[in-house]
């Protein structure tokens, strides 16, 4: 075979594994237009809450139908002299410049913590506080209750073993690990006590983002995950017409599932989510010893982007060039 040959069928190789996503463009049609001379519609040109909700999930990718308007969480279910507390919540509809204020209630009904915090433009926040000092002493269910502006409040309870009223502090480390996948890197804010992270990484083959723990104690990692970088999501409803019409399946429109989390090769379903239209916020409890997490989606960035790829395909080509020029073969002559 002659070396144009080789080139041109090499070419032909490369551009077929480029594949382009065309979603179909549906026509918009004039609702007041009468069909058999009918009366026409006079709320054709009214727009109404689902046509909003619509129009935002067109936006974000996320309906907000989907997503409750104000809910909190912690870190974990029961905690002990001296632990941290980690809250995490999420705002639908952020208001600027207003705060959510944050009380927990002892099972004596008395106030024992109290604080403020402004949410990220996303609405989501964190606030962590530690369960110590002379009003942590009583063994039972605290509650949270979270107050946004005048009309919006969440609660969510935890178990407190009790204490003797010293002030001992367990500290929980915040950090951020720029996690490289899909051509470009996503700065994944994370909180951990119990241990430190030693690596993130994406494999895409498994749907998979693998979290590497050294760890000192039983704790927990609280972890934001991008959707535009790992989602799990519902199949979608049967359609036996979209092989035949070539439909496009738009994922992130699809209802939400839950994560399927492993530590060590063992499930996790003991574990609390926060989420927004943009982020995903897990809390993973862990024990002293383990070393691994596995968090399993339906939707995950390659490992390599378009970028990645085109780059990779340029140096392919230019080999081929530098090859017609030199005489330099591929196979060996016989």
């Amino acid at each position: 075979m002659r070396r144009s040959s080789i080139f041109y069928l090499i070419l032909l190789t490369i551009t077929s594994s480029i594949v382009v996503i065309i979603l179909p463009v549906y026509a918009q049609t004039n609702s007041n237009v009468t069909v058999g001379g009918g009366p026409s519609n006079p709320n054709a040109n009214v727009t109404t809450a689902y046509d909003l909700l619509q129009q935002e999930a067109n936006k974000t990718g996320v309906s907000k139908a989907t997503i409750a308007p104000f809910t909190i969480n912690t870190d974990l279910p029961t905690y002990n002299q001296g632990d941290t507390v980690i809250m995490t919540g999420h705002i639908r509809d952020p208001i600027n410049a207003t705060a959510v204020t944050i009380k927990v209630i002892s099972p004596l009904k008395n106030l024992v913590f109290i604080g403020q915090l402004s949410p990220v433009a996303d609405g989501s926040f964190t606030k962590t506080f530690a369960a110590t000092g002379q009003y942590w002493k009583t063994a039972g269910n605290y509650t949270i209750v979270a107050q946004y502006g005048l009309y919006m409040n969440s609660t969510t309870s935890f178990h407190y073993n009790g204490g003797d009223g010293s002030s001992i502090i367990t500290k929980a480390l915040n950090g951020t690990y720029p996690l490289q996948a899909g051509g470009q890197i996503y700065n994944i804010p994370y909180i951990i006590k119990g241990g430190t992270v030693s690596s993130m990484n994406v494999y895409a083959p498994q749907y998979t983002l693998e979290i590497t723990l050294n760890t000192s104690a039983n704790g927990s990692i609280t972890v934001s995950l991008p959707r535009d970088m790992i989602d799990s999501k519902l199949p979608p409803p049967p359609n036996p017409d979209a092989n035949l019409t070539g439909a496009k399946i738009n994922t992130s429109t699809l209802e939400d599932s839950t994560f399927i989390v492993t530590d060590g090769g063992k499930q996790i379903t003991q574990f609390s989510e926060t989420k927004n239209q943009n982020v995903r916020i897990l809390s993973i409890p862990f024990n002293n010893g383990d070393s691994k997490i596995d968090i399993v989606g339906t939707i995950i960035v390659p490992e390599f982007g378009p970028i990645a790829a085109l780059v990779f395909a340029i140096a392919i080509i230019s080999i081929i060039a530098v090859s017609a020029k030199t005489g330099l073969r591929f196979m060996p002559k016989y």
